[in-house]
């Protein structure tokens, strides 16, 4: 079985899977590989410019909120753990035997398995490795091979952490996932000519905080000629490209006014700089 298993693997790697960064990343389990644990997911992430994975709405949601931080400048998901040559689990295999414990296997066949982490995070300056886990499903077996995992980053000097749906401010990534999709904004076909005669149009309503944000995006589309509905295109787009500082705590309602704390705009390093407040 473990025959079987190594040429998995070699098969995989010469594939790419686990391999690469960036854009160039390839996940090492596909929606082919396991089971749903929910609805499936597959955003095209703000700091990696590629289509990633989720099985589970709450991996998803976590995804958000990393995307969205300017702390985070790569995210790699389902990361495999191989040994120090990408070529075969016998470090974790090691791990496991100094534990005491089982290795993971694939129940199918009952051979030992691939082990993977959940997030590999790149900082500006360290990488973060992150395992999800609901709360109800942290078991005594989960826990051991949590712990098989930790040691495996711990030998590569990489800080592990646990996340589980109790850290997800849900508010917060409601607002994420309401404007996340828009930051691929040539998808929409509306001309930056436009998004700035938009802009000049809604900004200073807003930020008197009077009308709700449909009232505000609907005259702007008729004021404009535009389609119905791409004025409110433009107004998450400025939002997750961060041209409009909101308070990402208080959920994004269409039919309530939303609280525009400051205005930026692009900057010569391609950055932003706050303008109005």
């Amino acid at each position: 079985m473990r025959a079987s298993l190594d040429k998995r693997i070699a098969r995989w790697v010469k594939e790419g899977r686990g391999k690469g960064t960036g854009e160039g990343y390839k996940p090492w389990l596909t929606a082919k590989s396991v089971p749903s644990r929910g609805k499936t997911h597959r955003p095209k992430g703000i700091k990696t410019a590629r289509e990633h994975l989720f099985l589970s709405d709450w991996e998803y949601f976590y995804f958000l909120l990393v995307d969205w931080s300017r702390l985070v400048v790569d995210i790699r998901e389902q990361f495999p753990l191989l040994d120090e040559l990408g070529l075969d689990i016998t470090e974790t295999v090691s791990i496991a035997e100094e534990l005491g414990v089982e290795h993971p296997i694939d129940p199918p066949g009952n051979e030992l398995k691939v082990m993977t982490t959940d997030f590999l995070i790149d900082l500006h300056k360290q990488q973060l490795a992150v395992s999800f886990k609901k709360s109800d499903s942290i078991t005594t077996r989960e826990v051991e091979k949590m712990e098989i995992e930790r040691m495996y980053w711990a030998r590569r000097g990489l800080k592990w952490e646990l996340v589980t749906e109790k850290d997800i401010p849900l508010v917060y990534v409601k607002n994420i996932e309401y404007v996340h999709s828009t930051y691929y904004f040539d998808d929409y076909h509306i001309s930056p000519a436009i998004v700035e005669k938009a802009k000049r149009i809604m900004e200073p309503l807003f930020l008197k905080g009077e009308k709700k944000l449909t009232d505000i995006t609907n005259f702007c589309d008729d004021r404009l000629g535009l389609q119905p509905g791409e004025s409110l295109t433009i107004a998450r787009y400025c939002i997750v490209s961060k041209q409009w500082k909101i308070n990402m705590e208080e959920l994004i309602e269409t039919n309530q006014p939303l609280a525009l704390l400051g205005i930026s705009v692009p900057n010569e390093k391609g950055g932003v700089s706050q303008v109005a407040n």
